[in-house]
């Protein structure tokens, strides 16, 4: 899942109650301090993840309680979870990858079983979010936050006539708009305009995607390829009508400015989730599991998406979210979204042939 938004949500927004970090030797903070190599303590709980990713309150409340010690260190990319992990540079009891590096983590043996049957709050998970494809029966991981891919306006100045893909995709060419610089979430998008799984491995498939794409870009009104924060400003300063966006970056400036708008357009639209998996080799897995459980109370897990702004998993959670956000239909996918298909994880693809495939489509995409 892309990280953009936690470094700007410091300027945008002031509805946060953003807690300054302190100076990094302080115990207690939940700051970013590089995991220690010493043997578990038993009171000091090492954790891996993005960067402003927890509410810091939410921290000193779970070592108030439990009179331990939380240790952050983190994390900008998947990559360089990956590698820090596999390179044994560190020991830690958590992390909170994304859910298609999930099965590269197991084949890497980096994750041990949750033992969910020990977390009394993880019926607090919405269904949606229950027994995924990357992990069956959520032997490994805890959803922790998520973010959907949407289309958004400045409402200012365009209004869509419709939340389709095909303001995009059809055949008309009046609208400006930017896409993702993101292969899975531009391939992904034009697959389920046409009907497909995001995750498709049919070759026919793939072409028809592929084939649509090429049209797409070459349309008068394509401008760019661009990140979150980069068509969050196109946006505001009206020089794309639509832009294909992560939900939470969009939010972001939609709570300074009420014009952005973001919708989940039909017939789908992709979801990226970040999870809490216990790592293999775990010095106190006790008491992460007790942080993970603390984490899936309704407040705790509410404070988190009030602080980042990004989609919560805990269908308990829900009353407890702040107001703006419940506000937002695209903020919190329904059950149906999820039944029907209408929102779709992306998973990783299997190795060999495939991957080359969706590659070589965006190849084609970028140089053109």
């Amino acid at each position: 899942m892309k990280r953009s938004l936690p470094f700007v949500l410091c300027l945008l927004l002031t509805a946060c109650h953003r807690i300054e970090p302190q100076d990094s030797a302080a115990e207690g903070n939940g700051t970013t301090t590089p995991a220690p190599q010493s043997r578990d303590d038993g009171k000091t709980l090492r954790i891996f993840m993005w960067s402003e990713y927890i509410d810091p309150a939410v921290v000193r409340a779970f070592e108030k309680q439990n009179g331990v010690r939380v240790v952050i260190d983190t994390y900008e990319s998947n990559e360089a979870m990956l590698a820090k992990l596999q390179g044994g540079g560190a020991s830690y009891d958590l992390a909170t990858p994304s859910n298609y590096v999930i099965q590269t983590m197991l084949r890497a043996k980096l994750l041990q079983p949750l033992e969910k049957e020990q977390l009394r709050n993880f019926g607090n998970v919405a269904a949606g979010f229950v027994n995924p494809p990357f992990d069956p029966g959520n032997i490994y991981t805890v959803p922790y936050q998520f973010a959907a891919t949407g289309l958004a306006y400045n409402s200012g100045r365009y209004v869509p006539p419709a939340e389709d893909w095909g303001l995009i995709f059809g055949p008309e060419d009046k609208v400006k708009f930017a896409l993702l610089d993101d292969p899975r979430e531009v391939i992904g998008a034009a697959l389920k305009y046409l009907g497909y799984s995001v995750n498709t491995e049919k070759v026919d498939e793939l072409r028809a995607a592929r084939n649509l794409l090429r049209r797409t870009v070459q349309k008068r009104g394509f401008e760019s390829f661009a990140g979150g924060p980069e068509i969050r400003n196109k946006l505001l300063s009206g020089s794309i009508d639509l832009g294909q966006i992560y939900v939470g970056d969009l939010l972001a400036g939609a709570a300074e400015d009420p014009h952005l708008k973001v919708f989940l357009p039909r017939p789908g639209t992709t979801i990226s989730t970040d999870l809490l998996a216990l790592l293999r080799g775990s010095p106190n897995p006790a008491l992460a599991r007790k942080f993970i459980d603390f984490v899936l109370e309704p407040k705790n897990s509410a404070a988190i998406s009030n602080y980042t702004y990004y989609g919560n998993p805990n269908r308990a959670a829900q009353p407890l979210l702040d107001p703006f956000l419940k506000s937002q239909k695209a903020f919190s996918p329904s059950d149906d979204d999820f039944r029907t298909g209408r929102v779709e994880f992306i998973n990783e693809l299997p190795q060999g042939r495939v991957p080359r495939l969706y590659d070589r489509i965006w190849t084609e995409l970028k140089s053109r």
